[in-house]
């Protein structure tokens, strides 16, 4: 009989949140590697009504034997819909006001630790009403087909108390699969960033799981520093690429030339500089060179009316093309000379897209402070170019680029296509399958 594996994936197709990526290859993977797989996420009414947003082409991209389990889930708010009436947080980070509603409202939901189970803690959490019913959920396929293991991805980090609670009634191990820090502030480091009960579950959590898998070194390493007792429970698994994205080879372009951006806009990007250099950067190149900007503005329905207005004149040399079908990313990649990928923050910030414009050999623009964790794998690449997030530095890389595109060697750019297809998907997410396959029995790495 095949393992059975529960993935607890709130943010799942037809979500196109950032993580969908990750959660639809790690479904993959475990079915290619031999299991069953059941996914246990939340309705689409939720993305449709409090998100506003869906990608419904996404839903073809799971596996055909993984079964999903649909839990509701509601913010419990009433969405504020005339967007000039938000603040620029409101509009654009509008799960961030759920917590201090609630907290003024003192409606507060807690988990309760063993330490001192008189007093519930205050868990600085959005999500934590969904524990009991996806817990709920688990429960009820654990007796239909017996669970292996418990795997639960965040955030939403109530989805590890979740899996916490199932494997501690079946009887089973779970992991966890950080996308990004829970208690710790993935753009400053600072670790001091969550409340005393909050940090005290995150502590059991980890205490209790088998595995900890993070997207990136920087962030693990911080996490064996914040709890070193259990420090060999955390691996480094990376976000990768998923192979179907990226085109054939790259040859070298004559001009005009095509700049290019990919992904979901939001305040944090640093492309006020970018915008700012191109400016300038057009005069000096070939007329009818172009930057366009293909996805979607913003992680809310309501926050794309203000993000169009951060956006430059076409009369600019500047194209929005709208949301791009993962099904046209590997044709939005081809029709460009050169990618650019702007990331804010510093060491714990990777960004999914920068594997993809490694894997192109094409030309990158990798936008990002010194120090920054997308600056560090694009620095692997001698097609790529790290800069600062400033508008001087950012010309400057915007005319080398350019140059770098009309010189382009086909065989350097094979080369590196090669040298970064350890990046493809399914490669990264190896070590996560062959971890849990190989302790899928109860008990602990410890």
């Amino acid at each position: 009989m095949k393992p059975h594996l529960l993935y607890i994936a709130f943010w799942y197709p037809p979500s196109r949140a950032s993580g969908v990526y990750r959660a639809i290859a790690t479904t993959k993977e475990f079915i290619d590697a031999g299991w069953d797989v059941t996914v246990v996420s939340t309705t689409t009414d939720f993305f449709e009504d409090e998100v506003g947003s869906i990608d419904a082409s996404l839903l073809a991209h799971i596996p055909e034997t993984a079964a999903v389990v649909r839990v509701p889930f509601t913010f419990g708010i009433a969405p504020v819909l005339n967007v000039r009436s938000m603040t620029r947080l409101g509009a654009n980070f509008p799960t961030l006001l759920g917590p201090i509603r609630r907290w003024s409202a003192t409606a507060r939901s807690v988990l309760p630790l063993p330490e001192d189970r008189s007093r519930p803690p205050r868990i600085m959490e959005n999500y934590v009403s969904w524990i009991e019913p996806a817990v709920e959920a688990g429960m009820q396929v654990g007796e239909r087909h017996r669970i292996d293991h418990i795997l639960a991805t965040g955030n939403p980090y109530s989805s590890f108390e979740a899996g916490r609670r199932l494997g501690e009634a079946l009887g089973t191990g779970f992991s966890i699969d950080y996308r990004d820090p829970w208690t710790i502030d993935v753009f400053t480091g600072r670790s001091d960033i969550a409340n005393r009960d909050t940090t005290r579950a995150e502590r059991r959590i980890i205490d209790e799981a088998f595995w900890c898998f993070h997207v990136n070194q920087a962030i693990a390493d911080a996490y064996q520093e914040k709890y070193p007792e259990s420090a060999e429970k955390h691996q480094v698994v990376y976000n990768g690429y998923d192979a179907e994205s990226i085109p054939g080879p790259s040859q070298s372009a004559k001009g005009p030339y095509r700049f290019g951006m990919l992904g979901t806009l939001n305040d944090r990007w640093p492309i006020a500089p970018l915008f700012e250099a191109w400016a300038t950067a057009r005069a000096q190149l070939p007329p009818g060179s172009e930057l366009v900007l293909g996805g979607h503005l913003g992680y809310f329905a309501h926050s794309q009316e203000l993000l169009q207005t951060h956006l430059p004149p076409e009369s600019e040399g500047f194209r929005y093309l709208g949301p791009i079908a993962k099904s046209d990313v590997a044709a939005f990649y081809s029709s460009l000379d050169v990618v650019i990928v702007p990331v804010p923050g510093g060491p714990m910030v990777t960004s999914g897209k920068v594997f993809e414009a490694l894997a192109l050999g094409k030309p990158f623009i990798c936008i990002q402070s010194a120090g920054g964790g997308a600056r560090a794998l694009a620095d692997e690449s001698p097609l790529a170019i790290g800069v600062e997030p400033k508008g001087e530095s950012i010309l400057g890389a915007l005319l080398q680029a350019a140059e770098m595109a009309r010189d382009l060697d086909p065989e350097e750019s094979l080369r590196v296509r090669s040298a970064m297809a350890r990046y493809e998907r399914h490669k990264s997410l190896t070590p996560m399958v062959e971890s849990i396959t190989g302790r899928r029995s109860a008990g602990s790495p410890t």
